[in-house]
């Protein structure tokens, strides 16, 4: 059976300017990864971009996860590009 990539992940929205601590909001969100962005392999501790009705936002994502519509009948709101990755552990 053919595994499929990770199409949704949950995370928080980002209230911290740069150069600051990271600060989160305290609400947690969910949003669908698009097929044409599932190849950056988004993980959690990865900033996202996520469009709200005003501006682009940065999302730091906790979970990455699959979630079939057909399953859950959930609909998010998408991401829309990769800000950063999660350093890597060495």
């Amino acid at each position: 059976m053919e595994e499929k990539d990770n199409n949704t992940l949950s995370g928080f929205h980002i209230k911290s300017r740069n150069g600051e601590v990271l600060k989160l909001y305290s609400k947690k969100y969910t949003w669908h990864i698009p097929k044409k962005l599932r190849g950056l392999n988004v993980q959690p501790g990865d900033v996202v971009r996520v469009r709200t009705k005003k501006r682009n936002v940065p999302v730091f994502a906790t979970e990455v996860f699959r979630e079939d519509i057909e399953d859950t009948g959930e609909n998010y709101k998408s991401i829309s590009a990769l800000y950063t990755r999660a350093p890597k552990e060495e």
